[in-house]
């Protein structure tokens, strides 16, 4: 009876550390990476890339980010940018992978109709 106490308990315990150690949120702002065309009139081409990536949330509006191939999320947004919005956009993911270094970048600048959809 002890044995199988002490092996429960060991496996609660397991099970516990596994989970908490299996994702976290961070928060990205954007450094201006991709910025060397600003202004753009009309949005632009988001992309936050990253090893274990599950879910990203963009700041504007608080909009989802739609996946856009292993390990790469993107939006596209509409209006205005300028490089007064360095430091202000950000990315909110949830990620498995805890090492690497995430990048989220403006890959290029909309025109007309914004772009590919899921706009601001």
């Amino acid at each position: 009876m002890r044995k199988l106490l002490v092996l429960a308990l060991s496996t609660i315990a397991v099970v516990a550390l596994a989970g908490s150690a299996s994702a976290a949120t961070s928060t990205i702002y954007w450094t201006g990476q991709g910025g060397d065309n600003l202004p753009c009139a009309e949005g632009g081409h988001w992309v936050l890339t990253g090893k274990g990536i599950t879910s990203a949330t963009i700041s504007f509006a608080n909009q989802p980010m739609y996946q856009n191939g292993a390990g790469s999320w993107a939006f596209d947004s509409v209006g205005p940018i300028t490089a007064d919005m360095i430091g202000q956009v950000s990315a909110t993911y949830n990620r498995t992978i805890t090492t690497g270094n995430p990048q989220f970048v403006l890959s290029h600048c909309n025109g007309g109709d914004g772009g590919y959809g899921g706009g601001y």
